[in-house]
């Protein structure tokens, strides 16, 4: 955790104390009813879980009694037990912390206060979050949080919950309850064992449960087999056994609500079922609530209904019920068609309600349904400041929205928000009517910085859109210091003036200003520390997360960004995500459809931000998208057209684009000189305006001009500038990828360097690799361990078939082109063409042995004489994976590269490809894997030398030379480390070495390695 900042009044939490009254309703632990079947199996499979992992997620359908399993299984356990149950009004990061506090409190004293203190010291969200999980050592608590659901939509929310469980010590649990997935971010590789899942079919009925179900809910007469089978075992499905499977054994929503309307609500008394109607706003209905709310004889009518059997959930003393999800929902439905006036009473009963109680931000919300504008305005401004310093940026916008709030002249806290809501959820033109309305005599007084951050967001506003002219007066009237500077950037990047020192980061909690900076920095090349998103500074990893994910995809770290997209891939915000990044990772990966997917939603989710900035962008990635998916210059210039008809030349930073990519298409076009003329002026500008991400792409392009126009020295000494470039800024991939556009300017500028140790040659190397790049994010069910004794390990299980050839026959379609072999291929390999009915035989009996311990959906699949397996993101061998991560580490520099090779390296240490199988293309692609990791070994070791980690380049090299003692890259490394150690004789006994091997070849020692002796012994 990082230092916190010093104390300091605040009032962000001021309504955190009220809200203790209302919070408490969502804490008590559901007592199941008497008549519940205890399962005993799911118990112990729940209990097994919180011994093993930190994290358990519960996630099933609606009704299929996830919580009560968990109430049952931590019941029973001798620990202590905080119980959250949620209801869509934590859809609010700073709320949910809250609730998690009030939660623990009860069982953990000293865990008071401790989010609230350090949001009220303006500690970061995430740090709150990990203080209070830490507070809870020794405790041996299990935090049960139910309905995830509920707030799953809020990534900041996920993100909340996320650091909380993070910094869980050990013995402490936390047990997530869901109808929906949702994925916590865990932190490094390391700790993903730290979750544990229990699914739909573990929840589900068995026929022996269901029998027991239904006999306490006298339904003898139901078949408990026919029950389960025609509702796949659904709790709700099973107890309510009127609710049959529609199609497809799919159940109809319709029919299951009829089922309640005329099964359970139209059995109660009129009075029966006002009071649920009435109530149903409530998540957890108590008499005292009952009354507030018009319900005057709420202790009698809760008794009646206490003994009725009734799809909710009561207190252990009976003065309190919670009505199951399903049933609620269908109670809220109803209360809908209430005449006008009754639902306007009832719910402004309950808007008093949520007042009294504290819960302003829940009343904002109620009294917006019933459309009293004045209340909810007045409301809202005392509560909306410490909303938006939580980051509930949606909400405050929903809020804003509804109240009409850019009509009216703001007051400097309003205003201030406005523009915080409109740069979070990048909607310029918000902040532009602001300005354009009521101009900025609302601000805050000159010396307050708030004052400072306002008008650097108005000056990002205006900005995109498109009124640069002014954006650049208002950066000039702010005070010298780092905001200005800040603005003076942004600015600088549409008029191409040299722009000031790139300020810091703030050390202090952050500001939109540091998710402004993250963003500049990005465009700028300026990648150090950008692509590390270990902070917990919200404003930097969840609103600046798109740009975490472009510096990871530009430093060839493609798993890691690919990781960080795919949680985000089904949100709205933030817009570039979508619009640019998206597109940009799809490319890297092959993926052209879901590229062109991505710029289609782009542009759909640009439209509403008015930024002119923002469609430019997404013209000049779907010109980059066409000619390198396709090289289509036709449609690329089509686009380049529409966006300079747009203003991309108004701005320097989309003006570069612009000819970098109208560059391109000349030269796919052979209109060298054209696009000659282009690229200089785009790569002057970029040099001039310090913008180095696509510095080195640019200079890849111009050398192919410059030597195409016979200007050969320039094009040596550009392609030179393209590779310092990359090296200094870690973009070896950009660098890569766009000589992969254009291929010869790699071999050309090999060939003016006189040692095969070149980065040149490195970068060559790569180029002609046939391995594409592949990434997968999630762990595949099926993972076939290859090197050593093969392991077969499914859904986190080993498993091992009763043949050794099954396994060779998974290894030999986990390599396979698209995994797919004809029976004849099969045969050719495994049986040695044995294409008679022996072989035949052995064939079916290797497939049954395999099947027989595969799960339905991973087992082979045929096709007449054609059999398909799954692909990688379900099923992965380790041979294959190592590759994939040598192949990506060719797009990588420094450290990472060296960290994504020993990833890849470590895996061959468990002994050779297949060690307990032999057989002719079992030996070929353990002689091909061992080439694959010798040339690995070296790019390793030569790396480790360059970062002067000389002991470790030495091993590497040691295992090279003992392996293949013929490499003369090796030779010329284990020489060059005797040097470095300072062993004169060294150099000489290795050179002596390495000639009494080339002898064992009959050839001479290479003109390469004597001068490289000689230079080293002056």
């Amino acid at each position: 955790m990082g230092d916190s900042p010093p104390d300091r009044p605040s009032d962000s939490t001021a309504p955190v104390r009220q809200h203790r009254a209302i919070i408490r309703r969502k804490l008590a632990m559901p007592e199941p009813a008497k008549d519940i079947v205890v399962r005993d199996r799911l118990s112990q499979r729940l209990q097994a879980l919180l011994d093993r992992h930190t994290v358990v997620n519960v996630f099933a359908t609606a009704g299929a009694g996830k919580t009560t399993a968990v109430a049952l299984a931590v019941r029973d356990l001798d620990r202590p037990v905080a119980w959250l149950s949620l209801d869509g009004t934590e859809q609010a990061a700073g709320r949910l912390l809250v609730y998690l506090e009030a939660a623990v409190e009860g069982a953990v004293p000293g865990a008071a206060d401790v989010a609230s203190d350090a949001l009220s010291s303006s500690l970061h969200i995430g740090e709150a979050a990990g203080l209070l999980a830490e507070s809870l050592q020794g405790s041996r608590l299990i935090v049960v949080c139910d309905n995830v659901e509920r707030i799953a939509p809020d990534e900041t929310c996920i993100a909340v919950l996320s650091s909380f469980a993070r910094y869980l010590p050990p013995g402490v649990n936390l047990v997530l309850v869901s109808r929906v997935d949702v994925r916590l971010d865990p932190g490094s590789t390391s700790e993903r064992d730290r979750v544990g899942e229990l699914v739909e079919g573990d929840l589900s009925f068995d026929a022996q449960e269901a029998a027991a179900a239904l006999r306490n809910v006298g339904r003898d007469d139901v078949h408990p087999a026919q029950a389960v089978a025609a509702t796949g075992g659904w709790v709700t499905g099973v107890l309510f056994e009127g609710w049959r499977h529609a199609r497809s054994h799919e159940l109809d929503p319709d029919s299951l609500r009829s089922y309640v309307a005329a099964n359970i609500f139209n059995s109660l008394s009129l009075v029966e079922r006002t009071f649920l109607l009435h109530t149903s706003l409530m998540v957890e209905v108590s008499a005292q609530g009952a009354r507030a709310l018009g319900q005057e004889n709420a202790a009698q009518v809760m008794a009646g209904l206490r003994a009725r059997h009734l799809p909710v959930t009561w207190s252990a003393d009976g003065t309190r019920m919670t009505p199951h999800p399903v049933f609620r929902d269908f109670l809220l439905e109803a209360l809908e068609r209430e005449d006008a006036r009754t639902l306007d009473a009832v719910r402004r009963r309950y808007a008093e309600v949520l007042i009294a109680s504290g819960a302003h931000e829940e009343a904002v919300d109620e009294l917006l349904r019933l459309g009293d504008l004045e209340a909810a305005g007045r409301l809202a401004a005392a509560t909306l400041p410490s909303l938006v310093a939580r980051m509930d940026f949606a909400p405050a916008a929903r809020w804003l929205d509804a109240l009409g709030a850019l009509a009216r002249t703001p007051t400097p806290e309003i205003g201030s928000v406005i523009l915080r809501v409109a740069f979070a959820l990048e909607q310029c033109d918000r902040g532009v009517e602001l300005v354009d309305r009521h101009g900025y005599d609302w601000l805050p007084e000159p010396e307050t910085p708030e004052c400072e951050e306002a008008h650097v967001l108005a000056c990002w506003c205006l900005w995109h859109h498109g009124r640069i002219q002014e954006a650049r007066s208002i950066a000039q009237q702010l005070p010298p210091g780092r905001n200005r500077n800040i603005a003076q950037t942004l600015v600088a990047l549409a008029t191409g003036e040299e722009p000031p020192p790139f300020p810091e980061y703030s050390t202090t909690p952050s500001s939109p200003l540091d998710g402004l900076l993250m963003r500049l920095a990005f465009l700028r090349g300026r990648l150090e520390g950008l692509d590390d998103p270990g902070s917990f500074d919200p404003w930097r990893t969840i609103l600046g997360g798109p740009w975490v994910v472009a510096a990871l995809r530009v430093t060839g770290r493609l798993d890691a960004a690919m990781s960080m997209f795919e949680p985000r891939r089904g949100s709205s915000q933030p817009v570039w995500l979508h619009a640019v990044d998206a597109v940009d990772l799809m490319l890297d990966l092959g993926r052209g459809e879901e590229a062109c997917a991505s710029i289609q939603r782009g542009r759909e989710l640009i439209a509403s931000t008015g930024s002119k900035v923002y469609k430019n962008m997404s013209l000049l990635v779907e010109a980059k998208t066409w000619l390198r998916l396709e090289g289509d210059t036709r449609r690329a210039d089509r686009v380049l057209a529409e966006a300079v008809a747009n203003g991309a030349s108004d701005y320097t930073l989309t003006r570069e684009s612009w000819q970098l990519w109208t560059g391109l298409s000349l030269l796919f076009q052979n209109r060298d000189a054209e696009g000659y003329q282009h690229l200089t002026e785009c790569l002057r500008s970029m040099q001039s305006g310090d913008r180095h991400l696509d510095l080195p792409t640019a200079a890849v392009y111009l050398s192919e001009a410059q030597w195409r126009l016979g200007l050969e020295d320039e094009s040596d000494a550009t392609a030179d500038l393209a590779m310092v470039s990359a090296t200094t800024h870690g973009t070896q991939h950009l660098l890569l990828t766009a000589l992969s556009d254009v291929p010869s300017v790699a071999a050309r500028a090999a060939d003016t360097k006189s040692s095969r140790m070149s980065p040149w040659h490195e970068v060559l190397a790569a180029l002609s690799g046939q391995h594409p790049i592949r990434v997968n994010v999630s762990t595949p069910r099926l993972v076939l361990e290859e090197f050593g004794e093969p392991v077969l390990t499914v859904d986190g299980n080993v498993s091992q078939p009763r043949l050794t050839k099954s396994l060779e026959l998974l290894s030999y379609l986990l390599w396979t082109p698209h995994r797919r072999a004809t029976r004849e291929d099969l045969l050719g390999a495994l049986f040695g063409g044995r294409n008679d009915a022996a072989g035949r035989s052995y064939l079916r009996q290797a497939l049954y042995r395999l099947r027989e311990v595969l799960p339905e959906g991973l087992s082979p699949a045929q096709d007449g004489d054609v059999f398909q397996l799954v692909g990688p993101a379900v099923a992965m061998g380790s041979a294959q994976r190592a590759v994939d991560l040598i192949a990506q580490a060719g797009r990588q520099d420094g450290e990472v590269r060296l960290q994504t090779l020993s990833r890849a390296l470590s895996s061959a240490e468990r002994g050779p490809y297949l060690a307990t199988m032999s057989g002719e293309w079992v030996t070929e692609r353990r002689v091909a894997l061992a080439e694959t990791f010798l040339s690995a070994r070296i790019d390793a070791a030569k790396l480790a030398y360059r970062m002067n980690r000389y002991r470790e380049a030495k091993g590497l090299v040691d295992i090279v030379l003992r392996e293949d003692p013929y490499r003369e890259q090796a030779w010329q490394l284990a020489i060059r480390l005797a040097h470095a150690s300072g062993s004169d004789d060294g150099v000489l006994a290795l050179y002596q070495r390495y000639i009494a091997r080339m002898r064992d070849l009959g050839v001479p020692p290479s003109d390469e390695v004597r001068r490289l002796v000689m230079q080293l012994r002056r």
